[in-house]
């Protein structure tokens, strides 16, 4: 059972496209370090009941992909769509594998320990009184191919360095934690529930394109997905450094509407149109306001799109793998 756990530790991304669809538990504060570099929540619980969540569903029951799910839910344990409760990540540096996952479930430990003894060369440490766990994961690209993991009552932590799992577990004990701390102060607001939560200190993000330019001018970012009454309302704020900084983040973002305006493609059009930017002072927010169907044929419309084109791609290979056995022939 070698491959036990580098399907586990790859199930993590599945888990995570998967996770809005399940029962799930609010931003826990308490549960990430007191000044994070960046923060995102899913609260699946939220987003069960939604159109949205209604419509992953019935995706997830589907014969093509309850056949998958069904192996992936046997292997781990975990009913997706009743066990599966958040998914916090965050780091605590500016380094990508300082990293933390916090998947929160109703889970078997006992069966997760099991799967990683039989993971490809097992290892563990204690880290007061808990075992964290660590193996390896060919499929993972890169030099960095150890996954770490421990558990904690009903949260599984994952990374991707011993020391940042066993940080999580410190604060997890009661160490610094958001909770104590001014920082990102409207994450885990009870104002209203949220979908999906996430704040960012400065992005520093890869590549050069539009979207990539604007985020990068800016020091600080909030997001807020949720969805009432029909409705899917979203707000991203960008936070800069002056107004000027903000003036040239506005110009791009209305620039990227407009090209989304003019692109004129039919199953995005309605939440072009629903979108809406301003400034204020030293922000920039953009606002989403659409009705939850409109999203769902939008996700459906781009799904149809992605399977066609890995069909097209698909015929090419076949079509030049014929053509080679031909001309080998020949």
């Amino acid at each position: 059972m070698n491959t036990g756990y580098s399907k586990l530790s790859s199930a993590v991304l599945t888990v995570l496209s998967l996770g809005a669809t399940a029962l799930a538990v609010p931003l826990q504060r308490a549960d990430i370090p007191a000044n994070p570099a960046w923060v995102v929540h899913v609260d699946c619980d939220a987003i069960r009941p939604t159109a949205v969540g209604q419509f992953l569903l019935g995706e997830m029951a589907k014969p093509e992909n309850k056949a998958k799910i069904s192996v992936l839910q046997s292997l781990i344990g975990v009913d997706l769509a009743t066990q599966l409760h958040g998914l916090t990540l965050y780091n605590s540096g500016t380094d990508p594998k300082d990293g933390v996952l916090i998947v929160y479930a109703d889970f078997d430990a006992d069966k997760l320990s099991n799967l990683a003894q039989a993971a490809k060369d097992p290892e563990s440490t204690k880290h007061h009184g808990i075992t964290i766990r660590s193996w390896v994961d060919d499929k993972k690209s890169g030099t960095q191919k150890r996954t770490y993991g421990a558990i904690k009552g009903n949260r599984v932590i994952l990374g991707q360095q011993e020391s940042t799992v066993a940080d999580a577990l410190d604060v997890l004990d009661g160490g610094a934690s958001l909770a104590g701390s001014k920082n990102f102060p409207e994450l885990g607001a009870a104002d209203s529930p949220k979908c999906v939560q996430a704040a960012a200190h400065h992005l520093d993000l890869p590549g050069n394109d539009p979207h990539a330019a604007m985020l990068k001018l800016a020091q600080g970012m909030r997001l807020d997905i949720g969805e009432a009454d029909g409705k899917v309302k979203a707000t991203l704020a960008l936070e800069a450094k002056d107004g000027d900084v903000a003036q040239q983040i506005y110009s791009i973002a209305q620039g990227l509407l407009a090209l989304g305006k003019l692109q004129n493609k039919p199953e995005t059009a309605k939440l072009v149109n629903a979108l809406s930017v301003k400034q204020d002072n030293t922000w920039v927010v953009a606002n989403l306001s659409v009705d939850a169907d409109d999203l769902v044929e939008a996700i459906k419309a781009k799904a149809a799109q992605k399977a066609a084109r890995k069909a097209t791609e698909a015929n090419e290979k076949q079509t030049d793998k014929e053509a080679d056995k031909k001309i080998e022939k020949e």
